[in-house]
């Protein structure tokens, strides 16, 4: 029984993760991005690496900490845009009992 339920929660977050819009973020706004934030939940942004421009970077931002409920706590980050290489948004961190996650 606790197979068949850990195998329904892991297919409703897979296709809540398949649903989800993405998009590449030097290609918007900081503005649209708020807005399709804010409109969806969450989103998928792909990015240049900080350290590294030639490689391409994702994560998912959230619009509240619901977003973040069983995936940890909802931190800032920052993602370029074409308008702000430092474009404020908000994700969520996995909480490891290490102390903050600074991978970005």
């Amino acid at each position: 029984m606790k197979k068949m339920i850990l195998l329904a929660a892991f297919a409703m977050l897979a296709s809540n993760a398949m649903a989800m819009s993405r998009h590449d973020s030097s290609s918007l706004t900081c503005s649209a991005i708020h807005d399709k934030i804010a409109q969806e939940g969450s989103i998928v942004l792909r990015y240049p690496s900080h350290r590294d421009p030639n490689l391409m970077m994702y994560n998912r931002y959230v619009a509240n900490s619901m977003s973040c409920i069983g995936q940890g706590s909802m931190s800032s980050a920052t993602v370029p845009t074409r308008d702000d290489p430092n474009c404020k948004v908000r994700m969520c961190n996995p909480v490891t009992g290490k102390g903050p996650n600074k991978n970005h």
